[in-house]
């Protein structure tokens, strides 16, 4: 960036001045300055061989420094590629949110959400305890089909009154029509569909939205 000086005698001056906005020599600036040194020394007097040798490995030093940070400038690229291709190898396992508790208690609020079920139900219990672990409803479900099913909750315990306000886990208890296998679904617990790369980190898209690795506690083979 240059721009007019001004002097002191009221007058101005065409000098240009030189800023450097981020303070930093890299190696080229340092080479710079040697090559402008070297240009402007006096002849009578030339620039001490000792100096020289020490700006040069000094030089050296910066760029050695330059490579290295580069070097692992691309080590640490290369290694969030490869952990981001390995998580392609989690697509259709289960990954746990951790979210399976949830506030409630305002009364004639519902709460609507949905739970993964591995297989076709004809009978199976939408279970709900609150934060000692004890139950307090288990609604009978008649049927379901695999996949995303939304449950409602009306916010009542088994005996038709409003729980207090409180944190609630829930989940359903269910055995699969072809199988026989008795499976259990907490809620915030998810297939994971697929992998998005396409930003500098890696997102799992499951339960209907993207989740970070940060955002998963765990992740699963299916029954």
């Amino acid at each position: 960036m240059a721009t007019e000086a001004i002097d002191f005698m009221g007058g101005t001056t065409n000098a240009t001045i030189t800023y450097n906005p981020n303070s930093v020599l890299d190696k080229d600036s340092f080479l710079k300055l040697l090559l402008v040194q070297l240009q402007y020394q006096d002849p009578t007097s030339p620039m001490d061989t000792d100096k020289m040798l020490s700006q040069t490995a000094d030089m050296a030093v910066i760029e050695s420094q330059a490579n290295i940070q580069k070097a692992m400038e691309n080590m640490v690229d290369q290694f969030k590629l490869t952990s981001a291709y390995q998580l392609i190898g989690a697509v259709g396992k289960l990954a746990d949110t951790g979210l399976n508790a949830v506030q409630f208690g305002q009364s004639g609020v519902e709460y609507k959400d949905s739970l993964f079920y591995e297989e076709d139900f004809e009978n199976g219990l939408l279970i709900i305890t609150n934060s000692s672990g004890d139950q307090v409803r288990a609604a009978t479900i008649s049927y379901g089909f695999a996949g995303l099913q939304e449950f409602v909750w009306d916010g009542k315990n088994s005996a038709g009154e409003a729980v207090p306000p409180g944190v609630y886990s829930i989940r359903a208890e269910y055995t699969g029509s072809a199988s026989g296998k008795t499976y259990t679904s907490d809620l915030g617990v998810y297939p994971i569909e697929s992998v998005s790369l396409d930003q500098s980190t890696p997102r799992l898209y499951l339960g209907g939205a993207y989740y970070t690795l940060d955002q998963i506690v765990a992740i699963k083979d299916r029954k």
